[in-house]
């Protein structure tokens, strides 16, 4: 990915938290992503909308290593990327990918195309406890991002501990195009989570997809007001 000096990316994803029964709690998020490469920075442009249609603009900005979100009218966030405040904001397909390489021996390969020029890593996980899911590499920035909802529904009285909670499913989709120096094309992930409460269960899921737009040949300079 290093080959340009930057590339765009579609992103999609979405959150839920539903009880049988009744309608589930869910939000959505789309955005654009500049990333450059040389140097390494990155312009996060989106909206969050909510089940109950509230929408609720989101910008944010990685420059020199340090992490920039603005929500809304809110003020800027700054914070350094192991900040999980800051980095449940940020969606860095080009940085994720770098990451994949340390539990890349676990995943299924295989050729896709009418010609097998594309390439296709796929990573997945079910059963076992959220406690266990901290440990697994793969699991580790999934497991980050949901946690917020975690927290939110022990505030409203779940009690259920980690090593209650049931992973459900877990799959990761790497597509790379190999007529390109293997270049990535879409990553995806998809989590589901169980959460036992009052003799049944609350069903925590969450997907995110990037989608490669091509060559993004601009800059990202950070606004003035969030310095």
């Amino acid at each position: 990915m290093g080959a340009e000096e930057g590339w765009m990316f579609d992103l999609r994803g979405s959150e839920s938290a539903a009880v049988q029964g009744q309608a589930p709690s869910s939000a959505t998020y789309a955005a654009t992503v500049h990333r450059t490469t040389a140097p390494e920075a990155l312009q996060q442009t989106g909206t969050i909308t909510t089940s109950k249609g509230e929408r609720k603009s989101e910008v944010v900005y990685v420059v020199d290593g340090t992490g920039y979100v603005k929500k809304g009218a809110e003020a800027w966030i700054k914070g350094p990327l192991a900040d999980p405040g800051v980095a449940n904001s940020v969606e860095d397909p080009v940085s994720e990918l770098d990451a994949f390489v340390a539990y890349a021996k676990s995943a299924i390969v295989r050729r896709t195309g009418a010609t097998g020029e594309g390439v296709r890593l796929q990573v997945t996980h079910d059963g076992g406890t959220l406690s266990a899911a901290r440990e697994r590499p793969a699991l580790k920035r999934a497991v980050r991002e949901v946690e917020p909802t975690l927290t939110q529904l022990r505030e409203v009285g779940v009690t259920a501990t980690d090593g209650q909670i049931t992973l459900k499913s877990f799959t990761e989709t790497w597509d790379l195009d190999a007529a390109q120096g293997y270049r990535l094309t879409s990553h995806r992930y998809t989590l589901t989570l169980l959460v036992p409460f009052q003799g049944g269960d609350i069903t925590v899921s969450q997907e995110v997809r990037a989608d490669n737009r091509g060559v993004f040949s601009g800059s990202v300079t950070l606004p003035s007001d969030a310095k």
